[in-house]
């Protein structure tokens, strides 16, 4: 029985190859495209099982391609694949421009123990992103992509976007990061504020970080029964499985049998991530989205000729053309009636006309005609600017009385239906902005039969009247309210008025400061007006003394003040007290130029330094050492002890290494641990390894520091100047710190100059 069996299992192992060989005649080899993702190196280890079960199935061997979006389409297009694999987008694209034989299949994805042959899209941001929380949100924020061609990494979400009123093509900024992990990795960076990913990614990407979905938040999440996967959007077919014209149709139906044939449990199901292949699904869905958001294949917007134009839409048309004959008949009756009114109009308009006041003829509120002296108050060339609008149209928003300039005139125009003569002050602005005054007058005129009378406007113009009132009113105001003191003279010099800051700045009453002179500087006080009328202003800044005798600083402006001649007839004189600002200028000064610890030049100070000495150098021809000192073994004291501890060392030796410098020397510490000098007029080597050999020993003297005695040394690395060629100070710093990292290169403790052909 068992030699029967054998036998029978060898017979049909035979009879497949020979099927197999048959088929295959002439085939050396089929390629299989699969669309690249995720990272080629991940679709590749998923599905070279796949290849490899299908070149056991049909006897003909199967080469994988993992392609990304170009490479699929220029592969295509040179006849380089046989099937592909891809999602449903790129198949319409595909699809349109070229023929295929159809869908052999689609994928079955599977999450757990549940399949589904659906995908959709992922619509997601960080989890600390409160202010991001339904679609409306998404509005003008960055969006990760891993593609516009992605079915389920972008046109999923664009359309469910748009039905909620976001349109992400014009209000979204777009970064397409070509893949889905990608996509991931920018919203957590924070490169991008939105993510949009196609479902079962995440859940992928989770197996290995499992706290990646507590790190995100899912907007618009869908829950659909027997869907496994987070959604945020409606769901389409999974891809498909398409063969191209040119293979062999027995080769297509034995692929096609071999896929159908897969179980969930075949390690090329297990390795993709797959329950196996479906009957081709209904992509209608996908070319609806398509259509709607006009992308490929539909972006173009197809060509219409007039033939066509006509045969489609003869019925507007025709509706259209009678209506272009009514709105002519229309225009025609409209000019004929218009004519009639001007007529009506001229006799009012030559009276208007011929007024060389500003006058103008209101019929309902709205100005009907105007004169020349009118629109050129108003700033306008031409009436047709003014007419047909009322006052409130060239006026601002609220009168300065603080009414509200439409109502206003309302109620004064009630009172001219009552046959009132209505005068009022009224503020207009003109064309250019700004804001002219008028004395208006509001009378009416009554025509026979009119039930509303015709309104005659007319205006005086007193701007500069109110000008030159509110110049006066602010003048006073500012000199009773001005935080500086401001006192008037006479040409001689005897104040005649001061301000409150005035006395209060320099503690005088008002009473014992007129008829005396102002505060000016003592040495210079007779020559402060003299240079005032020849100059027409004197300033400067001095030391005065307040009426208790305290002394403060002062900046004091003098301007003279001419009459009607173009003569000075007064002096203004305007000061401040800058005590507080010169004293904060003093600490700026040194908080900007001296270390904050140590008190010793900051890096600032000591760059402007070492280019005043280079400079001297080369003028005078003297050597210049510039020494980069770093302590050794500063860390572990810093960490053992705290950092109170490290500052009181830093402080002890930066006094130690100022000690052994020169007078006209400068050390500064250029931050931490790092110290550096300048060493000048250096009349031989000796005297700068001397002087190293001090510091060195400087810095390795015990410190007690936090109850303890530390011990530190330094390394340290010095460039001369001038060399060969011209430097700068940044270049000799860093010759200087390369010399220094030499030294702790050398054990440390010690000192080496730069070697420009080390």
């Amino acid at each position: 029985m068992r030699k029967c069996l054998i036998g029978c299992l060898a017979l049909v192992t035979l009879s497949l190859s020979f099927s197999g060989t048959v088929i295959a005649q002439g085939v050396q080899e089929l390629r299989f495209g699969v669309y690249a993702y995720r990272p080629e190196a991940i679709i590749q280890e998923r599905y070279q099982p796949l290849t490899d079960y299908l070149s056991g199935r049909i006897g003909v061997p199967v080469k994988l391609e993992v392609l990304d979006h170009e490479r699929m389409r220029s592969a295509l297009v040179s006849n380089q694949l046989d099937f592909f694999l891809t999602n449903p987008s790129q198949f319409l694209i595909i699809r349109s421009e070229r023929s295929l034989s159809g869908v052999l299949a689609t994928l079955v994805r599977r999450e757990g123990e549940v399949a589904t042959a659906s995908l959709g899209g992922v619509i997601f941001t960080t989890a600390g992103q409160d202010d991001i929380t339904s679609l409306a949100d998404v509005q003008d924020r960055t969006i990760a992509s891993p593609g516009r061609h992605f079915l389920g990494g972008f046109q999923a979400q664009a359309l469910e976007l748009r039905e909620a009123g976001v349109d992400v093509f014009r209000d979204n900024r777009i970064k397409l990061v070509r893949s889905h992990d990608r996509v991931i990795r920018s919203v957590l960076r924070g490169d991008a504020e939105i993510g949009f990913v196609r479902t079962g990614i995440l859940e992928e990407l989770a197996e290995d970080d499992p706290s990646l979905l507590d790190r995100i938040k899912i907007l618009n999440r869908q829950n659909l029964v027997g869907f496994p996967y987070v959604v945020s959007t409606r769901l389409y077919p999974e891809w498909p499985v398409v063969a191209l014209p040119h293979v062999d149709s027995n080769i297509v139906r034995r692929v096609a049998s071999a896929l159908f044939a897969i179980e969930e449990d075949y390690p090329a199901a297990l390795s993709a991530g797959i329950a196996g292949f479906a009957p081709p699904a209904d992509y209608q869905p996908v070319e609806y989205l398509a259509r709607e958001l006009r992308v490929e294949p539909y972006d173009q917007i197809p060509s219409l000729t007039w033939p066509e134009l006509v045969r489609q839409y003869w019925g507007w048309l025709a509706a259209i053309a009678i209506l272009v004959l009514l709105l002519t008949g229309s225009m025609f009756w409209l000019g004929r009636k218009r004519r009639q009114l001007a007529a009506e109009q001229q006799r009012l308009r030559r009276l208007i006309l011929s007024w060389p006041q500003p006058m103008l003829m209101l019929r309902d509120g709205t100005y009907v005609d105007s004169n020349r002296a009118a629109l050129e108050l108003l700033g306008f060339a031409v009436p047709q600017s003014i007419l047909g609008k009322d006052i409130a149209a060239f006026s601002p928003r609220m009168q300065p009385d603080g009414e509200v300039s439409r109502q206003k005139m309302q109620k004064l125009l009630s009172r001219v239906r009552r046959n009132e003569v209505v005068q009022v002050e009224w503020a207009f602005r003109r064309s250019d902005g700004s804001q002219i005054w008028v004395d208006m007058t509001l009378a009416p005129v009554h025509e026979k039969g009119d039930i509303q009378p015709y309104v005659l406007c007319s205006w005086y113009d007193v701007t500069d009247r109110k000008e030159a009132e509110q110049r006066l009113r602010l003048a006073a105001s500012v000199f009773d309210h001005a935080r500086e003191a401001i006192f008037i003279t006479d040409l001689h010099g005897s104040v005649i008025d001061v301000n409150d800051a005035y006395v209060e700045i320099t503690g005088r009453t008002r009473t014992s400061t007129i008829g005396g002179l102002p505060p000016l500087p003592l040495e210079e006080g007779a020559g402060v007006f003299s240079s005032a009328r020849r100059n027409g202003f004197w300033s400067g800044e001095f030391v005065s003394k307040r009426h208790n005798g305290e002394r403060f600083n002062m900046a004091l402006t003098i301007s003279g003040v001419r009459n009607e001649q173009g003569a000075i007839s007064h002096f203004m004189g305007i000061f401040s007290d800058i005590t507080q600002l010169k004293a904060h200028e003093k600490e700026l000064r040194t908080m900007a130029h001296y270390d904050a610890l140590t008190h010793l030049p900051n890096r600032v100070l000591f760059a402007d330094r070492m280019s005043q000495f280079m400079a001297q150098a080369r003028r005078q021809g003297d050597s210049l050492a510039v020494v980069y000192i770093d302590l050794d073994q500063f860390k572990p004291v810093n960490d053992a002890f705290g950092h109170k501890a490290g500052d009181e060392l830093l402080i002890e030796v930066a006094a130690r290494m100022r000690a052994e410098l020169r007078e006209e020397d400068t050390l500064a510490r250029i931050g931490g641990d790092e110290f550096a000098a300048l060493v000048v007029n250096i009349e031989e080597p000796a005297v700068l390894t001397s002087l190293l050999a001090r510091l060195l020993r400087a810095v390795s003297v015990p410190v007690l520091v936090a109850g303890h005695r530390v011990q530190v040394s330094a390394s340290i690395g010095y460039a001369l100047y001038p060399q060969a060629q011209e430097l700068d100070g940044d270049q000799l710093l860093r010759q200087a710190d390369q010399a220094m990292y030499e030294a702790k290169k050398q054990g440390r403790n010690r000192y080496c100059g730069f070697d420009a052909g080390s």
